[in-house]
């Protein structure tokens, strides 16, 4: 299982996801960083992207929103679903599916 660490004190979740997954990608093709460490994390945050409505969680999770300091992480493996726990709470995603 990969987990990721989602700073979303400046930024709200689906800019953080946004900004991570560009980054991850950067830093694949330019060589920078362990590739077998890169690709399941670009892996998991495209998944995030693809399938989760991020707008509409941050909308419903004010803490999602940006401007606090908040322990966020996303976690997700091959064939296991995305997951989402803030200051070690886990959210329930049911509803936030991208249709």
């Amino acid at each position: 299982m990969t987990q990721i660490e989602l700073d979303v004190s400046r930024h709200c979740i689906a800019s953080e996801v946004k900004r991570l997954h560009n980054r991850r990608i950067s830093n694949y093709f330019k060589g920078r960083g362990d590739k077998d460490f890169l690709e399941p994390e670009i892996a998991l945050l495209a998944r995030a992207l693809e399938e989760l409505d991020l707008p509409a969680l941050r909308g419903r999770h004010p803490r999602l929103a940006g401007g606090e300091a908040v322990a966020v992480v996303l976690s997700g493996g091959e064939g296991m679903p995305l997951a989402l726990t803030v200051e070690g709470e886990p959210l329930d995603l049911d509803g936030f599916g991208r249709v």
